[in-house]
């Protein structure tokens, strides 16, 4: 029956493309308030017009429409489900009431979950319960802010698998691994791992963890090693990499005791990710060994000092 109204529709739907925005504007919020009046049901051939005609006058409508009719269609999800979708597809301002609505199908949220639209997923993350599926969407293709939304969300129930994901794809950022630890449903294993990996390394194990997360260009979260053990907040860290100071990373690296030739496959990670050249890295072993006492000693102790660390389980 929807394919018959479809081609029924057809000229109706050629008219409203036809319409000056404002016109379309003002056909969406008296289709909506109609809606909201007669509340049809949402199998009846009544509603599956309306859903189209909606869906259709929503291409272009101006920004305010959208906005106002947003809320409005969100307490007729089910009357109108094409129309919600194409809300929820739209701005974020737009998206946002659509997207918190509780008739909102784990079908049609899903399709929303993808790598390009962060934002949307971070408003989806706060919605007072997730399933499984699509706690596990999120964690597939969410970025780090995206997924610290969702593992703080007690409603969210990701999987085991979901989990593993989270650890796998983010576990080298400290709030993330402060985050799934703390979860009260999180495999046991995956907790133990993010907790083991807070602990302050020294000497070959600083050495040894460096080197991997190197190889595999994981800059930042190699850095974040280093400044926790000499004892100084992450921050100051990010302030080095910020200034492109490798002269400050290498008096960092001799407090912590890190060999050169560590040192150097981590400024070659460091100019890789940052797109610089790589034509004297040959040299950083040397220019390493060659720092002085004094100048080293001078750079760390204009460092910020390390902030008091929160308890094991809890974001830093």
């Amino acid at each position: 029956m929807a394919l018959d109204i479809e081609a029924t529709l057809g000229p109706l739907q050629g008219m409203i493309g036809q319409l000056a925005p404002k016109a379309r504007g003002a056909l969406i919020e008296e289709l909506v308030e109609e809606v909201l009046r007669e509340r049809p049901d949402a199998a009846s051939r009544k509603a599956m017009v309306l859903d189209l005609v909606v869906a259709e006058a929503l291409r272009e409508a101006p920004l305010p429409s959208r906005v106002r009719a947003s809320p409005k269609l969100a307490r007729c999800i089910a009357a109108l489900p094409e129309a919600s979708l194409a809300l929820a597809r739209d701005t974020v301002a737009v998206a946002e009431a659509i997207l918190m609505a509780p008739e909102m199908s784990d079908e049609a949220l899903l399709a929303i979950c993808t790598a390009d639209r962060q934002e949307h997923m971070r408003i989806i993350a706060r919605r007072q319960a997730l399933s499984g599926p699509l706690a596990d969407a999120i964690a597939r293709v969410g970025e780090s802010a995206t997924v610290a939304l969702l593992v703080r969300n007690p409603g969210a129930r990701p999987s085991a698998a979901g989990f593993s994901l989270i650890a796998e794809r983010l576990g080298s950022d400290p709030a993330i691994r402060a985050l799934i630890a703390q979860r009260s449903d999180c495999p046991p294993d995956i907790a133990r791992a993010a907790k083991a990996a807070d602990e302050v390394l020294t000497g070959e194990a600083l050495n040894d963890a460096v080197t991997r997360l190197a190889e595999k260009r994981d800059f930042l979260p190699a850095v974040d090693l280093i400044m926790r053990a000499i004892g100084r907040d992450r921050e100051a860290g990010r302030k080095l990499i910020d200034r492109d100071d490798e002269k400050a990373l290498g008096a960092v690296c001799h407090v912590a005791g890190i060999d050169a030739h560590i040192y150097e496959a981590l400024v070659h990670a460091w100019r890789v990710a940052g797109g610089r050249p790589l034509t004297d890295i040959h040299k950083t072993p040397v220019r390493f060994r060659l720092m002085r006492t004094a100048e080293i000693d001078r750079i760390v102790s204009r460092l910020p000092l390390a902030r008091v660390r929160p308890p094991i389980g809890f974001p830093v």
